[in-house]
């Protein structure tokens, strides 16, 4: 007897459902997406455990005629298509036939409904491996759906769930995505009994994001429409300096349906380029509106993902789409960048010469395209193994101080050249190695506030931070609930100085929340560490004295791996007098054909 046996309908059923059933917010956007198309006005989701211990659904949509509902939990049961050629021409949310029938294979539901033909409403129980139950029952119209016992006959599925923290954070995410794409829809989630969002139907663009992301997004938000050819990418972005520490809020959706693709998240990133710092990430919700036979939304069991013909065409017209925004309400007199004096023909540069252009036989975009030779430079070597003493290095010991550029680098002269510190991550690196020291000794220094700061976070920053307060408390913060979405800091590690403010906390809070999603449990800690050290220290901007400069080199050169941050950015690089001489075209080849023209030489 042969290996291969067609399976029963029962397994085929559990097999398929899994397909699109991964966990409970699965559960909600199926279900979201089946009132949308009900023409529901108001979408109300209640949580229990994550929607682990339950699920509930309601919206005052048109509801299920009462003879729909013995086979809207069957497979491949539809109200959306007929024909083959429904299937090219998708108008709704929901058509794959499967969501009802997916849910019923894997969990207990309870469908209460009334259409809105009907006078008396119809409540339907499916219990997983039973023969649904159909009774009549009294509901003003719509359709509320009740889920328990999720994955009680796959329970393989069920142990590899998240814990309750996590699902319900995924649930979370996706009522959000999708109120932000239809803010007409008024959305309600509760979770535990606590009321997690709530938004009214009918709201703008700007108060569905007040609602949701709090003042500072709604306050910087730059609206934006693009067309090309047929397409027509639409939505809004944040204006820098307002970002995120990951990529929780890009927002995407095609024709009103929200979807995850990396290729949109990387574009807008690039069309952001510096004007955000490494390990930022830009606000956007951007509308993707394209021709309906263009779309096949049927390629993933979860809908998470579409097929767009043409979809590199689609990725840069939202690059394009977002760069020409931030051009638009950029300041319109910007400080002219390096790049820009390369650009500028040579006698047009701040550069002064006794020659004529005649005998140039150089410019200044030849000098840019040669690549900088940068190494990096050992500070044991540059103090000669004199002592190191803060007040004999600012005296110009081992070498000289010559002061900050921008308030951003240090600026160091020596016998060779030059040696450039970035401030910032030298102090970062010097806080990482003190922190971490203490920590094995126990002996975290922190200062208590006279006036603690109180942060006005959202639900998902709220439940993270205090979801790692244990992990923060051993860094030398006190944390603790301040009622709604408020959170108490009273305490801070010494480190944080002046520094501490509700920005930089929020920033920390956005950090944490990346972490907590990506990080293993054993390099949690090292990895809170890193950010904390990271915004405890000197930042851009600030006046640093001789002193207080030759303390930080100091304090450096007794850091172990004091040439990098804690996160791996260089803090110390060297420029030689050597290639400060070709850079000016006092050496090289350059350097003699002047020589040589300037005396008439002939080769």
């Amino acid at each position: 007897m042969g290996n291969i046996r067609v399976l029963s309908d029962d397994l085929v059923s559990l097999i398929s459902a899994g397909e699109v059933i991964e966990n409970p917010a699965s559960i909600v956007k199926e279900l979201i997406e089946n009132s949308f198309d009900a023409g529901a006005t108001n979408i109300e989701i209640s949580i229990t455990e994550g929607g682990i211990g339950s699920i509930t659904v309601s919206d005052n949509g048109i509801g299920i005629m009462k003879e729909d509902c013995p086979v809207c939990a069957l497979r491949y049961s539809t109200s959306k298509i007929s024909t083959k050629e429904d299937i090219e021409s998708i108008q709704t949310y929901g058509f794959r036939g499967e969501a009802l029938a997916s849910i019923a294979a894997v969990a207990d539901m309870v469908i209460v409904t009334k259409h809105q033909d009907e006078e008396l409403g119809t409540k339907l129980v499916s219990r997983a491996g039973e023969i649904p139950r159909m009774v009549d029952a009294s509901r003003p119209m719509g359709t509320t759906v009740e889920i328990t016992n999720l994955f009680k006959h796959v329970p393989a599925r069920r142990k590899h769930l998240s814990d309750a923290r996590v699902e319900s954070q995924r649930i979370l995410d996706i009522a959000m995505r999708h109120a932000i794409v239809r803010n007409d829809v008024g959305f309600r989630l509760v979770r535990d009994e606590r009321i997690a969002m709530d938004c009214p139907p009918g709201q703008t663009e700007r108060e569905r994001v007040l609602h949701l992301w709090g003042p500072d997004v709604a306050a910087s938000l730059v609206k934006f429409q693009h067309k090309s050819g047929d397409s027509l990418i639409s939505g809004f972005i944040a204006l820098p300096p307002v970002s995120r520490g990951n990529r929780g809020r890009q927002y995407f959706s095609v024709r009103n349906r929200p979807i995850h693709d990396d290729r949109l998240n990387r574009a807008v990133e690039s069309a952001y380029s510096s004007l955000l710092m490494k390990g930022r990430y830009p606000i956007c919700s951007i509308k993707i509106d394209v021709d309906i036979e263009k779309v096949d939304a049927n390629v993933h069991p979860t809908k998470r993902e579409v097929r767009i013909q043409d979809f590199d065409t689609i990725v840069e017209t939202a690059r394009t789409a977002v760069r020409e925004a931030l051009d638009k309400d950029r300041p319109k007199e910007a400080p002219l960048a390096l790049q820009d004096f390369v650009d500028m023909p040579l006698s047009e540069t701040l550069l002064s010469t006794d020659e004529s252009e005649e005998e140039m036989t150089f410019s200044a975009r030849t000098l840019a395209e040669e690549p900088l030779l940068f190494e990096r430079v050992t500070l044991e070597e540059l103090l000669k193994d004199k002592t190191v003493d803060p007040e004999e290095i600012t005296l110009g010991g081992a070498f000289k101080i010559v002061g900050q550029i921008q308030d951003l680098y240090i600026l160091l002269e020596f016998d060779d050249g030059l040696v450039i510190v970035d401030q910032h991550a030298a102090h970062e690196r010097i806080i990482y190695e003190q922190m971490k020291n203490d920590m094995k000794k126990r002996s975290l220094v922190t200062q208590e506030l006279l006036e603690p700061i109180v942060l006005r976070l959202n639900t998902a920053d709220k439940d993270a931070i205090l979801h790692a307060e244990e992990v923060l408390e051993k860094l030398g913060y006190s944390i603790e609930p301040f009622g709604g979405n408020e959170v108490l800091v009273s305490t801070l590690p010494e480190v944080f100085g002046h520094r501490a403010n509700e920005e930089e906390l929020i920033a920390l809070v956005d950090r944490i929340v990346d972490l907590g999603v990506r990080a293993a449990s054993e390099d949690f800690m090292d990895n809170v560490l890193r950010v904390v050290a990271c915004h405890s220290a000197i930042r851009a901007g600030e006046t640093l004295s001789h002193k207080e400069i030759a303390s930080l080199l100091v304090d450096l050169v007794k850091s172990p791996n004091r040439y990098n941050c804690a996160h791996g950015r260089p803090s110390i690089i060297k420029i030689t007098r050597k290639e400060l001489d070709k850079r000016f075209g006092r050496d090289g080849p350059q350097a003699l054909a002047r020589f040589k023209a300037r005396h008439r030489i002939k080769s």
